[in-house]
């Protein structure tokens, strides 16, 4: 079945949409959303049936779409309360970052996967950008200089596998993962070492990876709130598994210093242990779920450099599950900095007196974060733990087992501090329906 109708499909839409926009007026964000919906029925639909056939890109086609709804859906109420942010260029880059997000959940070549990523960087980074202020501008420019950088080495790594299968001829068809598999062992096993080292670190770069991940938190924190839902719960999973699908169709010799799961391990573990301490010292929230988001790509990175069968359906699992969950609490956190006038946790609290079903829906989302059975992220984290332990790796097990218990700790500590924190609020209107919205995107 064809998918290219679902990746062009955003990029008309949006244009066509821009173009006849003073004729939408306020309908503007509605029919946006409305539009989502349609498309994320259809690839629901898609995604069942590569179910039924085992094919996992139906999954990543389905989280995408599902999280573009809620996305959408969140726009609705953000652009409302920032109306200095103009729908026209919102929607436009909004529109090509997700059809960057479908091409690189489509993609089965290397190359076409690089160029999505790359696109992902430009249309991400300028709706950081759409904020106005100082800050966003200092993030986006951070995050388009290192990302950038990042993914000029993963090119380096293709030009290697390129030019070793150059007596293929010169085609597309060269880096597609499924010719990488067949003509593998054509590639000098050095070519392929070189290769494998510069792809997962620069790949690795756009997938927020310790110690590639110093442009995440600022991005994360300074985007609009429906675009870090995107960010952290769609773009770095399949910047990640792009990385993996490399690594399985051109594998390096298992003899070798450096194979591309020992580099996913390591990154995977470095990231897990920086990303739980950082969040016992955080201050805002959505730097806070950036540090989380990092610690969550880590236990991905984890399992994908365990390999097994078992561990490969932990880190779908684990994607899933953080996309849906992250995404909601960017969503949330949006509104409530704005509603509490800052982004600063020790201003943030007193939640459960102000909102019943807004403390509820923030409590449940960072317990499910925290990993606290039997919520999904504690199945597919007990899942990784157990292969690891399989697999004998008893120092990832100690090193995973003791930063998901700081991660629960720290994140525990927040969410009540939150809920029933004795800080200064600076609030805002306490109208109805901005405290609608609020539960709404809780």
């Amino acid at each position: 079945m064809s998918y290219d109708w679902i990746l062009i499909g955003p990029l008309l839409v949006v244009l066509a949409a821009s173009v006849v926009r003073r004729h939408l007026g306020s309908r503007w964000s509605m029919w946006i959303a409305g539009w989502v919906a349609a498309v994320f029925i259809a690839t629901t639909g898609i995604a069942f049936h590569g179910l039924l056939l085992g094919n996992w890109q139906a999954v990543f086609i389905a989280t995408t779409g599902f999280i573009a709804l809620t996305s959408a859906w969140d726009s609705v109420y953000w652009l409302r309360e920032h109306p200095h942010i103009s729908p026209h260029r919102y929607y436009l880059w909004w529109g090509l970052f997700w059809a960057a997000l479908l091409a690189i959940s489509l993609s089965q070549n290397l190359a076409l996967s690089w160029l999505a990523l790359e696109f992902s960087t430009l249309a991400s980074g300028a709706l950081i950008i759409e904020m106005g202020d100082r800050h966003s501008l200092e993030a986006a420019w951070k995050y388009i200089v290192i990302a950038s950088v990042g993914l000029v080495l993963g090119l380096i790594g293709i030009v290697f596998i390129y030019a070793s299968l150059r007596f293929q001829g010169l085609s597309w068809s060269t880096l597609d993962y499924g010719n990488l598999r067949a003509q593998y062992a054509n590639i000098a096993p050095v070519v392929r070492q070189l290769a494998t080292i510069f792809i997962v670190s620069g790949f690795g770069t756009k997938a927020g990876l310790v110690p590639f991940h110093t442009w995440l938190p600022d991005a994360h924190s300074e985007a609009p709130s429906p675009v870090s839902g995107l960010l952290s719960g769609i773009l770095l999973g399949l910047s990640l598994f792009t990385v993996a699908q490399f690594v399985g169709a051109a594998p390096v010799p298992s003899g070798a210093l450096l194979t591309g799961s020992h580099l996913l391990t390591i990154f995977g573990t470095i990231s897990l242990v920086v990303g739980s301490l950082a969040l016992l010292v955080q201050h805002d929230i959505k730097r806070l779920l950036a540090y989380s988001s990092i610690e969550q790509v880590g236990i991905m990175a984890v399992a994908l450099g365990v390999g097994t069968r078992a561990a490969l359906f932990a880190a779908l699992l684990q994607f899933v599950f953080h996309a849906v969950i992250k995404s909601s609490l960017f969503y949330g956190a949006g509104h409530l900095s704005v509603t509490y006038g800052t982004k600063r946790l020790d201003g943030i609290n007193d939640l459960i007196s102000k909102s019943k079903a807004g403390s509820f829906g923030w409590a449940l989302g960072m317990l499910a974060l925290a990993g606290l059975p039997p919520l999904g992220l504690a199945y597919s984290e007990w899942l990784i733990i157990e292969q690891l332990w399989i697999q004998h790796s008893y120092v990832v097990v100690f090193l995973t087992s003791g930063a998901l218990t700081l991660t629960f700790a720290a994140l525990v500590h927040h969410l009540l501090r939150t809920l029933w924190g004795d800080g200064q609020p600076v609030l805002r209107s306490r109208s109805s329906g901005h405290e609608a919205s609020v539960q709404g995107a809780i």
